[in-house]
């Protein structure tokens, strides 16, 4: 699970993230109704550093894996920027995002917790990363990160996951921008 990092640095690696388009939606489909997985839908608000004031305009980039914890069956090796289960959106005057996907896998032969990454960035907030979405009931989510993020209510990453009548899982993550380059 990571801390806060900083996400790429140079206006090549910027563009290669989140395409720059000016109607980006602020709700998206990742996957068809065909990939295999359980359906996942994550929705949420971003607010402004003081966790109140919902911005808008902030793009929000996520990837991961598929349900067998595969990046990419193409052989991109590692390179996040061409997963094949990405989607970038940006949010509206309401600050609010959501993402349909499905439940990501663990990397094979591995105990890493499935995990979705994620970037953010917006006008006067530089792109950087932040905790990837982990769920409350993956046997490789530890009690210490469970205990690191308690308290923090919807401003988790460590999800925890309902399951709606029609069979899809649902998640709420809000976030808190917390890297700013003006008076924010």
């Amino acid at each position: 699970l990571g801390l806060i990092s900083c996400g790429p640095t140079s206006s090549a690696e910027q563009k290669a993230v989140a395409p720059r388009a000016e109607n980006v939606p602020s709700k998206i489909v990742m996957v068809s109704d065909k990939e295999a997985g359980t359906p996942l839908i994550v929705s949420g608000t971003v607010y402004a550093p003081d966790g109140r004031k919902p911005l808008e305009g902030i793009t929000l980039y996520v990837y991961q894996t598929d349900a067998t914890g595969v990046y990419s069956t193409t052989g991109a090796g590692g390179d996040n920027r061409n997963t094949r289960i990405h989607g970038v959106m940006r949010t509206g005057p309401d600050g609010r995002y959501e993402f349909r996907t499905i439940r990501p896998g663990s990397y094979p032969g591995t105990r890493n917790a499935a995990h979705i990454h994620a970037y953010v960035s917006g006008a006067d907030y530089p792109e950087y990363w932040i905790d990837e979405y982990v769920f409350a009931d993956d046997p490789f989510v530890g009690e210490d990160v469970k205990q690191k993020f308690r308290g923090l209510g919807s401003f988790s990453p460590v999800l925890t996951l309902t399951r709606e009548s029609d069979g899809i899982l649902r998640a709420v993550r809000d976030i808190k921008v917390e890297r700013c380059t003006n008076n924010c």
